[in-house]
């Protein structure tokens, strides 16, 4: 008995999970410096002026690479 195999109209897209891999190279989470960032935020240090301007110059220059 012979078989025949259907051919896809389309291609199905290809998984983002190469994007993940390199991921993997980069150094694992410190969890200590999460959680000082965490207590920062809680303690409201982002709130004042001249931490959001410094915290909207890094997020720009950041976008500005990609």
């Amino acid at each position: 008995m012979t078989t025949t195999r259907k051919t896809r109209a389309t291609r199905r897209p290809r998984s983002r999970a190469g994007e993940w891999k390199a991921l993997r190279t980069i150094d694992r989470v410190r969890w200590t410096r999460v959680q000082a960032a965490q207590a920062r935020i809680a303690s409201g240090f982002y709130e004042r002026d001249e931490v959001q301007s410094v915290v909207v110059s890094a997020v720009l220059r950041e976008l500005n690479r990609h």
